[in-house]
């Protein structure tokens, strides 16, 4: 996303979150976009233009970040995570990690930093994820779906938003945990995407994603996203699955599901606005579509399955 306003704070908003990262000493603009109780949201630009490696630097927050734009090496206790557009770091607290600049686009990151107090209550929810418990493990990365990225598109709408709900804003950020926690696997990198590709294609990449996800409503064409992006549509379809795993009509389709998937939870809605809300030109059409994914309707699932699944969120 790159229409984040940076917001006037004073000193009183950053006060429930003293003990999160300092990020002073970094060669960055770094802008704190919300902070609720137990975390707070911060955009992330690096200012560096030249492929070096950075200073050893120290985190002590649970952190999950989108990588919005750029390419740069995470490197950890052993471990070097290739970081680009849809991959989601997750880094936990009290290590030392550097970042090698591998691409002259300064990246771009959306950061989610919980604190102290509520990482301890996630270790105890999460007690079957090894990543979690495993001090050897300081950091993972994980590939994103359609999904992870509508959520956090959701959330940067949303804090954009003078009608922001705090309630809406946790419940998308609790199912942020959930999506990237249940996805972590031992790192492995995609041989497919080597130097080369990221260098020409990263920034096609970002183009389409960001294009689709804030067009997403629209009956978007394959060769409108592939003119948006300056190439043909053979190619983009050919680059869209190797960097995304989907192609662009499944892509797109996952983010209308999400995005009806939340206004059933979050609103009264009827089913058939939803469904014209999120992109869908019939209501025969969404219901086909959402029971696919869902297993059930639209109506059953805001009735039995979402409702009752916010009462078992972390307490």
């Amino acid at each position: 996303m790159r229409t984040y306003e940076k917001p006037a704070l004073g000193p009183a908003f950053l006060l429930p979150l003293r003990k999160m990262n300092d990020y002073s000493f970094i060669d960055a603009d770094i802008h704190t976009l919300y902070s609720s109780d137990f975390y707070r949201v911060v955009d992330f630009r690096c200012r560096c233009t030249s492929c070096r490696e950075s200073k050893p630097e120290y985190g002590d927050s649970f952190c999950i970040s989108f990588v919005r734009k750029g390419n740069f090496i995470f490197n950890v206790f052993r471990r070097h995570l290739d970081s680009y557009t849809g991959a989601v770091l997750v880094s936990k607290p009290e290590y030392e990690r550097t970042i090698t600049h591998t691409h002259a686009v300064p990246d771009e990151c959306t950061i989610f930093e919980f604190n102290k107090d509520f990482y301890g209550r996630l270790k105890e929810r999460y007690r079957g994820i090894g990543f979690l418990w495993d001090n050897d493990w300081h950091s993972a990365l994980v590939r994103t779906d359609a999904g992870m990225e509508y959520l956090h598109y959701a959330v940067a709408q949303l804090l954009l938003s003078r009608e922001r709900s705090k309630l809406q804003i946790d419940q998308l950020v609790m199912q942020i945990i959930e999506a990237v926690l249940g996805a972590i696997t031992e790192y492995k990198p995609d041989t497919r995407i080597n130097g080369r590709l990221k260098q020409q294609h990263l920034t096609t990449m970002e183009s389409a994603k960001e294009y689709i996800t804030a067009n997403f409503t629209r009956d978007l064409s394959l060769m409108e996203i592939a003119n948006h992006c300056c190439v043909s549509p053979f190619h983009f379809s050919r680059l869209f699955k190797i960097f995304t795993n989907s192609t662009p009509h499944q892509y797109l389709l996952t983010i209308r599901l999400h995005h009806a998937a939340t206004l059933l939870r979050s609103t009264a809605s009827p089913i058939a606005d939803i469904a014209y809300q999120s992109g869908f030109n019939g209501v025969e059409h969404f219901t086909a579509a959402f029971g696919q994914k869902y297993k059930c309707s639209p109506a059953r699932w805001r009735l039995e399955i979402a409702r009752p699944a916010e009462n078992s969120k972390i307490s």
